[in-house]
């Protein structure tokens, strides 16, 4: 079986998409709560169940530092309807665009999902964000430094510990208040 990764808008006919998307849009398909983070809906579409996922609307999604293999060398997918999944080509009719110039295709089902806003295929992270060292945490902001340019952390793990000075707001280590009341 054949799979392809990307936005349903590029491969799905032009006579299908408003059906597609009227899927899509039914209450009983609409996937909302802590459980469902991330997932737009799940649907039923020519003998297949599309788990159909959302990450904050249109843009591009790359690999390119992972070692993803598939079947038309494509290492990202752009999306346009703010949506994508992954879909069993071998049920569809012949699609509006080729898939391979417009998605990724997997020689089987790839596992995709969405963590924390992080695009995962076959457990391997996009390029958008990088693993703290810290916490091990995928994050988009990895370089967060506190104001004394000693504490450092990523958007889940970052707590600064610093101490400062009550008189002159300089981390304590760099404070001359104390030297100066001495004399």
């Amino acid at each position: 079986m054949t799979w392809y990764v990307g936005d349903p808008c590029y491969i799905i006919p032009d006579d299908d998409w408003e059906d597609f998307c009227e899927a899509t849009f039914a209450e009983e398909n609409q996937k909302k709560g802590e459980d469902y983070m991330h997932i737009d809906s799940v649907i039923e579409w020519r003998g297949q169940t599309l788990t159909i996922w959302s990450n904050g609307g249109d843009g591009t999604w790359s690999w390119s530092k992972r070692n993803l293999r598939t079947l038309n060398d494509a290492n990202s997918f752009g999306v346009d309807a703010g949506i994508f999944c992954a879909i069993n080509l071998d049920l569809l009719p012949p699609t509006k665009e080729d898939p391979a110039t417009c998605g990724m295709i997997f020689a089987g089902e790839p596992d995709l999902h969405v963590q924390d806003g992080v695009v995962f295929i076959n457990d391997e992270p996009d390029d958008s964000h990088e693993q703290c060292y810290e916490c091990g945490e995928y994050t988009y902001d990895y370089g967060w430094v506190c104001d004394y340019n000693r504490c450092e952390g990523c958007d889940h793990c970052f707590e600064c510990d610093c101490l400062s000075c009550d008189e002159c707001d300089e981390h304590l280590e760099d404070c001359d208040c104390e030297e100066d009341d001495e004399e």
